[in-house]
């Protein structure tokens, strides 16, 4: 599982952190300052950070920047007990994922962990890449020989020197924004700004200034007009991640942009040209949200005149060789080491995985793979599927201890002072069902038809479970 690092001068909030991760099965560092969790973050580079704001010596927003400079794509979500808007703003402009206000919920958090181990490879909550294809920018690319992935490069071809919008589908870790950045790349905005924004990972109060940017006076602490996204796209490509997660009272001002091709700032009244296109993405099935009431159908339809699906790894098995000397690259520049071979048997073990996490899980493997090798092939001892483990995903079996484990973390996430937990037997059944659906998604891997009824239940039901 993951390896997080945990930044708290509270030994009671670390001590807590340690016993809800590790009955997710996830490894936790901890740090009781910014000068030591940044250490650690170099030393270790975890797969997703807790850090708090206020400790001695560096505080959490400037590790936040140091730990950005050094790996933007680790998810840092900062914590606090002094929250205010412009705490938050501050956080999420430096580069946070998300932002937690204390006392922390048990909930929230497993909520929030499972979000943030499945976000965009780049990790950051606000991306903005001008002239994204020029010689000194970093671009990786979409490989694969594959049936599936030969598909896929051939609706891109087709679509990059059109205008119409474009939704990308496809599960958490498959590569949807570096999709959306191919066609632009590859059409006629190509010399005009690419500008990215992920919708799950701004909070509501922020979005609309995001989006839209805001005036002098909009609101509190606006002292000075501020441009948004929309405006920065100016005649390029405009890309909404995660569009299901749009709430609905933007989804209304965002269908109204797209039909004027106009919008204002917030507090202002001048109207700006939408002069981008306009791509979205989504790992949700957006018809079955439209049917719950929780995405509007005519906007569904405007962003939804071409749908683009990128298969899972699952699916495109043959692409693995290829995909690990890509991201072998990319590791060997990041650890400024030299492995020019793969064994054999790293590639078979490799193609045996069943890749819930899809290419951002193999991005991860091969990065704490290349920093564990010692020599300039990479070899099955230094593979680390799991953080450490050597297996595969097996099909595992559920004990008894499950809900066990449950009652304890609660326990002493109350003793070191987190919010109170629901009741334990409401937790234990709760954690016991996540199991069950856990175990049948993997059985059935990811059919959600084949696990609803595995599980004896509707697939709407399963569905609303997996999205809670």
């Amino acid at each position: 599982m993951a390896r997080i690092l945990v930044a708290d001068d509270e030994p009671s909030i670390c001590s807590a952190f340690e016993a809800v991760l590790a009955a997710e099965g996830h490894t936790t560092l901890t740090a009781a300052n910014g000068r030591d969790a940044l250490r650690l973050f170099r030393e270790q580079r975890p797969d997703l950070v807790f850090l708090d704001v206020r400790m001695p010596g560096m505080d959490g927003i400037e590790a936040l920047r140091e730990m950005a400079a050094i790996d933007a794509s680790v998810p840092v979500i900062v914590m606090t007990a002094y929250g205010t808007l412009d705490t938050a703003a501050d956080a999420l402009r430096a580069g946070a994922f998300d932002y937690l206000g204390k006392p922390l919920e048990l909930a929230q958090i497993r909520r929030l962990l499972q979000r943030a181990l499945h976000a965009p490879a780049n990790g950051d909550a606000v991306t903005t890449v001008a002239a994204d294809n020029a010689a000194t920018a970093p671009v990786r690319e979409l490989v694969g020989k594959g049936a599936a992935a030969q598909e896929l490069f051939k609706r891109i071809v087709l679509l990059a020197d059109n205008d119409l919008s474009v939704l990308i589908q496809g599960e958490s870790g498959v590569g949807k924004e570096l999709v959306a950045r191919a066609i632009h790349r590859r059409g006629k905005r190509a010399t005009e700004p690419f500008v990215a924004i992920n919708c799950a990972a701004i909070p509501e109060q922020l979005m609309e200034s995001e989006l839209f940017g805001h005036e002098r006076g909009a609101f509190t602490d606006a002292k000075q007009a501020r441009p948004g996204r929309f405006e920065l796209a100016g005649a390029g490509t405009m890309f909404l991640d995660e569009i299901s997660d749009l709430p609905l009272q933007l989804q209304s001002k965002l269908l109204r942009v797209l039909q004027e091709r106009s919008f204002e700032r917030v507090g202002g009244t001048t109207a700006f040209a939408f002069r981008a296109r306009l791509l979205c993405a989504t790992n949700q099935d957006l018809a079955a949200a439209v049917a719950a009431g929780h995405f509007r159908e005519d906007l569904y339809h405007r962003i939804n005149l071409v749908t683009l699906t990128v298969p899972p790894l699952r699916e495109r098995r043959e692409d693995i060789p290829e995909l690990v000397q890509s991201l072998l690259r990319e590791a060997n520049r990041e650890a400024d080491k030299s492995i020019t071979a793969v064994e054999q048997a790293v590639l078979e073990r490799l193609r045996a995985h069943d890749w819930p996490g899809n290419v951002r899980e193999l991005e991860h493997v091969i990065r704490r793979s290349v920093l564990a090798a010692k020599g300039s092939t990479l070899t099955v001892h230094d593979l680390s599927l799991e953080s450490g483990s050597t297996g595969l995903h097996p099909v595992g079996l559920i004990t008894a201890t499950a809900p066990l484990d449950a009652v304890a973390t609660a326990v002493i996430a109350v003793g070191a002072g987190l919010a109170e937990p629901p009741p334990l037997h409401e937790l234990a059944m709760t954690r016991l069902e996540q199991a069950l659906i856990a175990e049948a998604m993997k059985a059935t891997n990811g059919n959600q038809v084949a696990a609803a009824k595995l599980l004896g239940i509707s697939r709407s039901t399963l569905r609303a479970k997996l999205s809670s």
